[in-house]
């Protein structure tokens, strides 16, 4: 009898027991939290949202949030593309060779012409300026190869045209009846503002040797520059005088050139020039009383253009 009791009783228990447990669910059938939720949000086809509204930034297992970066954001990209840069830049660059060529040439500059003053008639008999003004040149240009590289000749024929404002020299004069005298025997009447132009024309020769390295764009310059006077006359306030049929004008202007040439293009020069005169431009005191050793000074700059 008790052991029918004994059985009795452990199969209640087992009864018991089996109630309290749930079934199990199939991992293939865990459906997340999250995609429960969406799954209950698109029921409703009023309160559906955008596909790239529903997704969840991306996590660790850790839950902390993963941010991808571009290849081309992070450092180690940059830096390699700085240093290609870098090599690059400091890779040599293509030899520049000399070719022979001929083409056109302009230029434009600020001209002066200064003079010693006579200390008997002034109060100083330093050099000062005199005339000051602009000067235009065009012409044709020549290039010579000396060698592939390295040397060549520069030449041309170019024309000028000089405009510039003159006064004649009274300032601060010692003995102003001297200077009158000295007017009266030129032909002038001395006047205290005795201002006027001169206008120029000159015919110009450069004769330059150039210089540079092999793979520099760049090129110096130096040489004689030769200038014929064509017409220089000026025009004054009360009278207008040829300067070069009156014998004041020198036959001939020789000045030393120093500049250089920058190659933009196989074809295309930029040059910048200082010219700086070796004789006198006009006789002593044949037409500025009081003055004498005229000498020239002219910064310019200019282009080339090679027409073949």
């Amino acid at each position: 009898m008790k052991h029918y009791i004994l059985g009795i009783l452990l199969i209640v228990a087992s009864a018991f027991a089996q109630d309290g447990l749930e079934p199990a669910i199939p991992d293939e059938q865990a459906v997340p939290a999250e995609q429960a939720e969406s799954n209950v949000l698109a029921a409703d086809p009023a309160e559906q949202v955008e596909p790239t509204e529903q997704a969840a930034p991306e996590r660790t297992p850790e839950g902390y949030r993963i941010i991808r970066i571009e290849v081309e954001q992070t450092k180690i990209y940059k830096d390699s593309v700085a240093k290609v840069r870098k090599l690059e830049a400091e890779k040599p660059h293509d030899p520049v060779p000399f070719k022979f060529s001929v083409g056109f040439a302009a230029s434009i500059g600020l001209k002066a012409v200064y003079g010693k003053y006579d200390k008997s008639l002034y109060m100083t008999d330093t050099a000062n300026g005199i005339i000051a003004g602009m000067d235009l040149q065009f012409g044709a240009a020549v290039l010579i190869p000396l060698t592939e590289y390295n040397f060549a000749i520069k030449t041309g024929i170019l024309l000028n045209h000089t405009n510039l404002s003159s006064s004649r020299v009274t300032d601060d004069p010692v003995n102003v009846d001297q200077l009158r005298i000295k007017h009266k025997e030129m032909g002038n009447e001395y006047e205290e503002d005795f201002n006027g132009e001169i206008s120029q024309w000159r015919l110009t020769i450069p004769l330059l040797i150039g210089v540079k390295t092999m793979r520099s764009p760049a090129m110096f310059e130096i040489g004689p520059q030769f200038s014929l006077p064509l017409f220089d006359e000026y025009q004054g306030r009360s009278y207008k005088e040829d300067l070069i049929d009156s014998g004041v004008r020198s036959s001939l202007d020789i000045a030393m050139l120093i500049g250089g040439e920058v190659y933009v293009t196989p074809k295309f020069l930029i040059n910048v020039y200082l010219a700086i005169a070796m004789n006198d431009l006009y006789k002593t005191e044949d037409f500025y009383v009081g003055v004498s050793k005229t000498s020239m000074m002219e910064l310019k700059i200019g282009l080339t253009y090679s027409l073949f």
